[in-house]
């Protein structure tokens, strides 16, 4: 039982290393109708994926090439209502990456839930995403707001917190 086990464990990390390995940066796309921007959602939910799962000193043309697809992206749908607020602005003023995995994991949780999209929970899942990514990436720069955040998420007080305080 015990190697069988095992052999879960790396045949699921050898997949998610493949996915991560062919993932490809939509290029020489054009953004200009809804219709372009509906066209578009799953490569936005894709570049999410990869961009949280590649560390920021990785593939750095590529994740260039990456962020500015999702900017390009979230500045122009009018589908995904992404608003950049004080509170994640000083969340990512010492880690600007951390700025394009909220935008990205936001549009992600907006494309996948059309149908029950609530603010507060797109907020939750990208200011979520955001604190694991600070957690996981050695580069980062200490931010004292961002540590306090992570404590506030490990107490369970996250969406208390998105209720009173995510202005």
């Amino acid at each position: 039982m015990k190697h069988f086990f095992i052999l879960i464990i790396a045949l699921t990390a050898s997949t998610l290393t493949a996915t991560a390995q062919k993932y490809d940066v939509p290029m020489h796309y054009e953004l200009q109708t809804d219709a372009d921007f509906a066209m578009y959602e799953p490569q936005v939910v894709t570049t999410a994926d990869w961009l949280q799962q590649t560390g920021w000193k990785d593939k750095r043309e590529k994740r260039q090439a990456a962020r500015l697809f999702i900017l390009a992206w979230a500045q122009g749908t009018r589908s995904v209502p992404i608003v950049i607020n004080k509170s994640v602005n000083n969340l990512t003023d010492q880690n600007p990456e951390l700025l394009f995995t909220y935008t990205s994991q936001f549009a992600k949780y907006a494309i996948q839930h059309k149908s029950d999209f609530d603010k507060n929970t797109a907020n939750l899942v990208a200011l979520r995403a955001m604190l694991a990514k600070y957690s996981i990436e050695e580069s980062h720069r200490r931010d004292e707001d961002v540590e306090k955040l992570i404590e506030i998420n490990k107490e369970g007080n996250l969406a208390s917190w998105i209720a009173t305080d995510f202005k």
